[in-house]
Protein backbone atom coordinates (compact mmCIF):
# COMPACT_ATOMS: atom_id res chain seq x y z
CA UNK A 1 0.00 0.00 0.00
CA UNK A 2 1.29 3.46 -0.91
CA UNK A 3 1.04 6.37 1.47
CA UNK A 4 1.06 10.08 0.64
CA UNK A 5 4.29 11.06 2.39
CA UNK A 6 3.68 14.75 1.81
CA UNK A 7 0.32 14.62 3.59
CA UNK A 8 1.80 12.64 6.47
CA UNK A 9 4.57 15.21 6.93
CA UNK A 10 2.08 18.11 6.72
CA UNK A 11 -0.10 16.44 9.37
CA UNK A 12 2.95 15.88 11.59
CA UNK A 13 3.96 19.55 11.39
CA UNK A 14 0.38 20.59 12.07
CA UNK A 15 0.44 18.48 15.24
CA UNK A 16 3.77 20.04 16.25
CA UNK A 17 2.43 23.57 15.82
CA UNK A 18 -1.13 23.15 17.14
CA UNK A 19 -0.88 20.36 19.72
CA UNK A 20 2.64 21.14 20.93
CA UNK A 21 3.98 17.66 20.15
CA UNK A 22 7.59 16.99 19.28
CA UNK A 23 8.30 16.17 15.64
CA UNK A 24 8.80 12.48 16.46
CA UNK A 25 5.48 12.34 18.34
CA UNK A 26 3.77 14.19 15.49
CA UNK A 27 5.18 11.81 12.89
CA UNK A 28 4.21 8.80 14.96
CA UNK A 29 0.63 10.04 15.26
CA UNK A 30 0.44 11.04 11.59
CA UNK A 31 1.61 7.57 10.51
CA UNK A 32 -0.88 5.86 12.79
CA UNK A 33 -3.65 7.98 11.35
CA UNK A 34 -2.47 7.18 7.84
CA UNK A 35 -2.53 3.49 8.61
CA UNK A 36 -6.00 3.85 10.08
CA UNK A 37 -5.82 2.04 13.41
CA UNK A 38 -9.03 3.71 14.52
CA UNK A 39 -10.81 2.63 11.32
CA UNK A 40 -9.54 -0.93 11.79
CA UNK A 41 -11.04 -1.01 15.29
CA UNK A 42 -14.38 0.29 14.00
CA UNK A 43 -14.44 -2.30 11.19
CA UNK A 44 -13.60 -5.06 13.66
CA UNK A 45 -16.40 -3.98 16.00
CA UNK A 46 -18.83 -3.88 13.05
CA UNK A 47 -17.74 -7.41 12.09
CA UNK A 48 -18.39 -8.53 15.67
CA UNK A 49 -21.91 -7.05 15.54
CA UNK A 50 -22.59 -8.60 12.14
CA UNK A 51 -21.42 -12.04 13.26
CA UNK A 52 -23.42 -11.91 16.48
CA UNK A 53 -26.53 -10.64 14.69
CA UNK A 54 -26.35 -13.21 11.90
CA UNK A 55 -28.10 -15.83 14.06
CA UNK A 56 -31.88 -15.73 13.73
CA UNK A 57 -32.63 -15.57 17.45
CA UNK A 58 -34.24 -12.12 17.75
CA UNK A 59 -31.14 -10.35 19.04
CA UNK A 60 -29.94 -7.20 17.29
CA UNK A 61 -26.58 -5.49 17.68
CA UNK A 62 -25.68 -1.88 17.00
CA UNK A 63 -22.20 -0.36 17.00
CA UNK A 64 -21.82 2.96 18.79
CA UNK A 65 -18.78 5.15 18.04
CA UNK A 66 -18.74 8.49 19.89
CA UNK A 67 -16.18 11.27 19.62
CA UNK A 68 -15.46 13.28 22.76
CA UNK A 69 -13.31 16.39 23.15
CA UNK A 70 -12.79 18.30 26.38
CA UNK A 71 -10.08 19.31 28.85
CA UNK A 72 -7.52 19.28 26.04
CA UNK A 73 -8.22 15.64 25.24
CA UNK A 74 -9.74 14.03 22.16
CA UNK A 75 -11.10 10.49 22.33
CA UNK A 76 -13.34 8.13 20.40
CA UNK A 77 -15.36 5.70 22.54
CA UNK A 78 -16.52 2.29 21.25
CA UNK A 79 -19.50 0.26 22.45
CA UNK A 80 -21.87 -2.45 21.28
CA UNK A 81 -25.59 -2.28 22.11
CA UNK A 82 -27.66 -5.47 22.24
CA UNK A 83 -31.47 -5.52 22.06
CA UNK A 84 -34.04 -8.26 21.57
CA UNK A 85 -37.35 -8.38 19.70
CA UNK A 86 -40.47 -8.42 21.90
CA UNK A 87 -38.50 -7.73 25.06
CA UNK A 88 -37.15 -4.85 27.10
CA UNK A 89 -33.74 -6.53 27.01
CA UNK A 90 -31.01 -3.98 26.44
CA UNK A 91 -27.31 -4.42 27.14
CA UNK A 92 -24.44 -2.08 26.38
CA UNK A 93 -20.86 -3.34 26.33
CA UNK A 94 -18.12 -0.72 26.39
CA UNK A 95 -14.92 -1.56 24.52
CA UNK A 96 -12.78 1.34 25.68
CA UNK A 97 -11.54 4.31 23.71
CA UNK A 98 -9.06 5.46 21.11
CA UNK A 99 -6.92 8.45 22.13
CA UNK A 100 -6.94 10.62 19.01
CA UNK A 101 -3.94 12.63 20.16
CA UNK A 102 -1.68 9.72 21.06
CA UNK A 103 -3.05 7.42 18.34
CA UNK A 104 -3.43 4.58 20.82
CA UNK A 105 -6.29 2.24 21.80
CA UNK A 106 -7.14 1.82 25.49
CA UNK A 107 -9.42 -1.21 26.08
CA UNK A 108 -11.88 -1.65 28.93
CA UNK A 109 -10.93 -4.04 31.72
CA UNK A 110 -13.28 -6.83 30.58
CA UNK A 111 -13.80 -6.04 26.88
CA UNK A 112 -10.96 -5.59 24.40
CA UNK A 113 -11.60 -5.39 20.65
CA UNK A 114 -8.07 -6.48 19.74
CA UNK A 115 -7.61 -9.39 22.20
CA UNK A 116 -11.09 -10.83 22.47
CA UNK A 117 -11.72 -10.84 18.75
CA UNK A 118 -8.26 -11.37 17.26
CA UNK A 119 -9.57 -13.83 14.66
CA UNK A 120 -12.07 -11.38 13.12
Amino acid sequence: MKYNLSEIMKKAWELVKKAGLSISEGLRKAWKEAKGLKQQLIRKLEAIAEEAGSHDNGYHYEVSVRDWENYGKSRTYFSLCETRDGSNHSKKTDYGYFDNQAGKYFPQKYADIEKDFANI
